[in-house]
């Protein structure tokens, strides 16, 4: 919701002169309200043969040519009608349209505020003015047009929406509900679309005030009244991460079943509303706390209630279980189906084949007991046709289909995607990761060690990304940080790129979908994490992105230099992580901009308890040793009560790869903002803001540190960090820039 009207021929009226030029001039008008587009254009083109000069002529060939798609010919019409008239508000309004049309945004605002002046009360070019201004991000102005739009028409809808936008932007979120929702009450039932964009709009703003539930309920109000807007649900689905309280009701829960099958939505973002939606089922929480229980044997309709769950089966097809009641009942319900197996074949397929989906994604962290794998040896020792599949099923809940040896030709459709799951997508990892490159030879002990980790359990493993919907770099940044000032933006919209430590892809992609890039080098010690890289990234139709092998610390000789370098949780993995930092900022071109990610080390104090549990009882860093210290951690099995926030659905506690990277890495360092102050210092590197993952958080910083300069102050961010120690979810996000003057070749 956008524009206020499409620029048309607005001050083009019949003439009432008799001559040849103004008959010719009223036949066109005639033609084109009559949709005769050809026609209108010959009668105008007359006029004009008879006076060249005629702005009223000019500005309905303008609208003549606007409608036929030919914004050329009617830029050119309008420049000649304006100059003709140079007082028509209407001519200017219209000139304005094309130029923002073009993307050409000042032009835009100086036509649209010409038309403001030469037409006192002109609210649509007042609204349209704010428009323009709030896509060249003149936040401020914007208000200012769209205040003087409201002052001439009070209940202009499109006025009020922008109004909230540039408000919710300003950090203004309650103003910003207040202006949304008055553009709601302007708009007219029958505009369901516009009314559903407004309606997230106002889901937003809540979300921002603290409101979740409320703001929760409401998006989910906008996605039901514009099914078909991917754009909504997307929107939804990103605002629902980690969220422990829903709307109630089945019609959210539709929602959610929708958002799973959504190609562009992260199904890990819905984890936690799914578990939520789940336990909020009065039947299924019974037969929860019966499998919880582990002792009763759970009856044939609670088992239906659960196996025949379309929202689990969707849940465990597509994203780890993030909920630990959830986990330790479904970890209980696959010991009862297999100790029944083993007497009998009678196995829901479709249920196991998404439990064993759930069980690859987890990478097999759930617990298993002795009997278990006692009677996983009797299962997978009889493969005889009968049951042969439910069998099988069953063994992929504990080890993956690779591991066995068995025929797959004529597999039943319950298990076809475990097939591609567990045997065709690791093959082709295979494939891909000994094709890479090598960049650089890596020979430091500690990289080695880390090598050694992501080679056995590649981090992070995921299904599917957000939307790609790039911009270019220096809007997107100013996205992030818009207290940025013009000097401190990079010189280039698409910027040459380094991904440094690009895992297996994730970042990368986050990157590609943020930003228009030029080309993308992504480099990593690991060749499985760099396998599974290429194949999503194949999967995601990415072709721009250059993987190599290579070592960061071994870059020193690199001649190539970066507009932006990506490092999200890499260099606090080094031996020395400011030797790290030094050789990423060298790699920076001038005025270049650096993305870091750091382990925060007052956040991760609870960490540093379990590590040092984990020392004191020698928990090894094996796949038994993170089941064992998981399963303590879920059932209360240690004392101090600050270790459950590990269990928390933000945590990377739910996968065999993220616990081993959380709780048993081999190298790890933490650090304060003063450390981090000192260490770009150290590097010439200037501090541009940290992103902030929940939007009441920043807003309560500006309450306490509301100067602009607080932003770009990591001793102010320190001091708000120590009062509130969760803020940055363990992990700062920062921001900085290689300072010309400082740069080093």
């Amino acid at each position: 919701m956008n524009k206020a009207r499409a620029p048309v021929a607005k001050s083009v009226r019949p003439s009432t002169k008799k001559s040849p030029s103004a008959k010719a001039l009223q036949t066109a008008v005639e033609e084109l309200n009559a949709g005769n587009l050809s026609q209108a254009e010959f009668a105008v083109r007359l006029a004009l043969t008879a006076r060249p000069d005629d702005g009223d002529a000019l500005n309905l060939l303008g609208g003549i040519a606007l409608r036929k798609g030919n914004l050329t010919e009617a830029l050119s019409a309008l420049e000649r009608a304006a100059a003709a008239k140079p007082r028509d508000a209407g001519v200017h309004f219209n000139l304005a349209g094309i130029y923002r049309r073009r993307g050409e945004l000042e032009k835009a605002v100086e036509h649209y505020d010409i038309a403001s002046r030469a037409r006192r009360g002109y609210a649509d070019a007042e609204t349209l003015k704010g428009e323009a201004l709030k896509e060249l991000g003149e936040w401020q102005r914007a208000i200012g047009a769209y205040q003087t739009a409201l002052q001439y028409s009070a209940k202009n809808a499109v006025a009020l929406n922008g109004l909230g936008q540039c408000l919710m932007r300003a950090g203004d979120h309650e103003g910003a509900v207040k202006a949304f929702t008055a553009s709601l009450e302007a708009l007219p039932p029958q505009d369901t679309l516009n009314r559903a964009r407004v309606l997230a709009n106002v889901g937003r703003a809540l979300l921002r005030t603290g409101a979740g539930l409320d703001g929760l309920r409401v998006l989910a109000d906008a996605a039901a009244l514009a099914p078909d807007n991917g754009e909504l649900l997307l929107l939804l689905a990103r605002s629902l991460r980690h969220v422990r309280v829903i709307p109630e009701g089945d019609g959210f829960r539709q929602v959610l079943l929708r958002l799973f099958e959504h190609e562009e939505v992260d199904p890990r973002d819905l984890a936690s509303a799914a578990a939520a939606a789940l336990k909020a089922d009065p039947a299924f929480v019974k037969s929860l706390r019966v499998l919880s229980s582990g002792s009763t044997p759970i009856e044939a309709q609670q088992l239906l209630e659960v196996t025949r769950n379309s929202l689990l089966l969707a849940h465990l097809r597509n994203a780890p279980v993030t909920d630990g009641q959830l986990e330790l009942a479904l970890t209980n319900l696959r010991r009862q189906l297999t100790l029944e197996a083993v007497k009998s074949n009678s196995v829901d397929l479709e249920f196991v084949s998404a439990l064993a989906r759930q069980a690859f994604l987890n990478e097999y962290v759930w617990g298993v007991t002795a009997e278990e794998e006692t009677a996983l040896t009797e299962l997978i020792a009889d493969l005889s046709a009968e049951g042969r599949w439910s069998r099988l099923a069953l063994a992929a809940c504990y080890t993956p289909w690779s591991e066995h040896h068995f025929e797959a030709r004529g597999a039943p459709a319950a298990v076809a995607e475990l097939i591609r799951q567990q045997i065709g997508e690791p093959a082709e990892e295979r494939a891909l990761a000994a094709e890479v490159p090598a960049l650089s030879s890596v020979t430091d002990s500690t990289s080695l060690r880390v090598r050694a980790q992501y080679e056995q359990n590649p981090y992070p493993r995921w299904v599917r990304v957000g939307p790609r919907a790039p911009r270019p770099f220096r809007r997107a940044l100013l996205d992030r940080l818009p207290h940025l000032a013009e000097h401190f933006l990079p010189p280039t919209d698409t910027p040459r790129v380094l991904i440094a430590g690009c895992g297996t892809g994730l970042e990368t992609m986050n990157v590609i979908n943020a930003f228009e890039v030029a080309s993308v080098l992504a480099i990593d010690l690991s060749r499985a994490s760099l396998g599974y890289a290429c194949r999503k990234l194949k999967e995601q139709g990415v072709t721009n992105v250059d993987h190599r092998q290579a070592d960061i610390l071994a870059l020193g000789h690199l001649e190539d230099r970066f507009d932006l370098i990506h490092s999200f949780g890499v260099i606090h993995h080094m031996a020395n992580p400011q030797r790290g930092l030094a050789i990423l900022s060298r790699l920076l071109k001038p005025g270049g901009i650096l993305f870091l990610g750091l382990y925060s080390k007052i956040a991760r104090r609870p960490l540093v308890k379990a590590r040092t549990l984990i020392a004191e009882r020698q928990i090894k860093a094996t796949k038994d040793g993170i089941r064992h210290i998981r399963r303590e951690i879920l059932t209360g099995g240690v004392e101090d009560p600050e270790l459950a926030i590990l269990a928390s659905p933000a945590s990377d506690f739910w996968t065999l790869s993220e616990c081993r990277d959380l709780m048993f890495h081999v190298e790890e360092h933490q650090f304060t903002l003063l450390e981090v102050e000192a260490m770009f210092a150290r590097e010439g590197l200037a501090f541009l803001g940290l992103e902030v993952p929940h939007a009441p958080d920043f807003t309560r910083f500006r309450l306490q540190f509301p100067e602009a300069s607080d932003l770009m102050a990591l001793k102010a961010w320190h001091a708000f960090e120590e009062q509130n120690p969760e803020v940055f979810g363990g992990t700062y996000r920062l921001w900085a820039r290689s300072c010309p003057e400082n740069s080093r070749s």
